[in-house]
């Protein structure tokens, strides 16, 4: 019969007493000096010690043989921009402002402070974070398609002032409409429809042979299946390359050809499908 969480660790807690001969046997001083990647702090032996699964106690238990500097500080080679936010929590839970919540999350992970890490995952800018990593994971290779368009860009011939890539962007491929007997107008037929009106007219015959504007871009994101339209991923792909530091804009110019691909084709009277490829122009200013 298994004992009760509770008294197991009523069991296992060490006396005052013995914490006090632990500290005593420690190689290590009560009073700590560290350099932290050429940054200096002091702290006590125990704020250190204060979580047992965290690198930080780990790398002053005793068991391992911490580096020291010419000063005699014990080195961590580390950036000392955020520690001492990670010093604050250690010493009295205190977060550190928003604006560097982001940063201290990644040192959180590094150094295994898991509280600190669970504290700010509760926070807007790590809130934010995430839901915003987990919509760019709807659209099939989001990441991999944003490094091909800087690589591509950053290829692009000397010494021009600024690069252009055109990318292709379309949530369908095609998209299908029908016309009810006596309707003047199309609708857009669902997703079941369009599979099997593309069987029953051999829809990809006449896709294959249309000039399409894909043909033009240097590479291609799509399809999916979220409920974003073409121009506002587009908006986030700029976003997120100016959020990298690149200066960029859309392109408007008409040689270019940009905008959505014209193509359709009509089966009888009643239905047709038209191409659902969007293309855009990403400038790049390099100076």
């Amino acid at each position: 019969m298994s004992l009760p969480k509770r008294l197991v660790e009523q069991l296992i807690k060490k006396s005052p007493k013995e914490e006090q001969n632990a500290e005593s046997a420690s190689p290590f001083p009560k009073v700590i000096d560290l350099n932290v990647g050429g940054v200096h702090f002091t702290t006590s032996l125990s704020t250190l010690r204060k979580y047992e699964d965290s690198m930080l106690a780990a790398m002053f238990s005793g068991r391992h043989n911490v580096v020291k500097d010419a000063s005699g500080c014990y080195f961590i080679d580390s950036d000392g921009t955020y520690f001492g936010h990670i010093l604050n929590f250690l010493r009295r839970g205190q977060l550190p402002p928003l604006d560097v919540c982001k940063q201290l999350y990644l040192e959180a992970q590094y150094f295994g402070i898991e509280p600190l890490a669970s504290k700010l995952r509760e926070t807007p800018p790590i809130i934010g974070e995430s839901r915003r990593q987990h919509f760019l994971g709807q659209f099939p290779n989001y990441f991999q398609t944003m490094e091909t368009l800087i690589r591509l860009a950053t290829e692009a011939d000397y010494p021009l002032k600024s690069s252009t890539v055109l990318i292709c962007l379309y949530r369908k491929e095609l998209i299908g409409y029908s016309r009810p007997h006596k309707q003047a107008r199309y609708l857009k037929m669902s997703s079941e429809d369009l599979e099997k009106g593309r069987k029953l007219f051999n829809v990809d015959i006449h896709v294959a042979t249309h000039d399409c504007k894909e043909g033009h871009a240097g590479l291609s994101l799509g399809p999916w299946d979220v409920e974003v339209e073409e121009k506002d991923v587009f908006k986030v792909m700029l976003q997120d390359l100016r959020k990298r530091g690149y200066s960029v804009r859309e392109s408007n110019e008409a040689r270019l050809e940009v905008g959505k691909c014209q193509w359709s084709h009509e089966f009888g009277q009643m239905a047709k499908v038209s191409c659902g490829k969007h293309l855009y122009g990403v400038v790049f200013e390099w100076w």
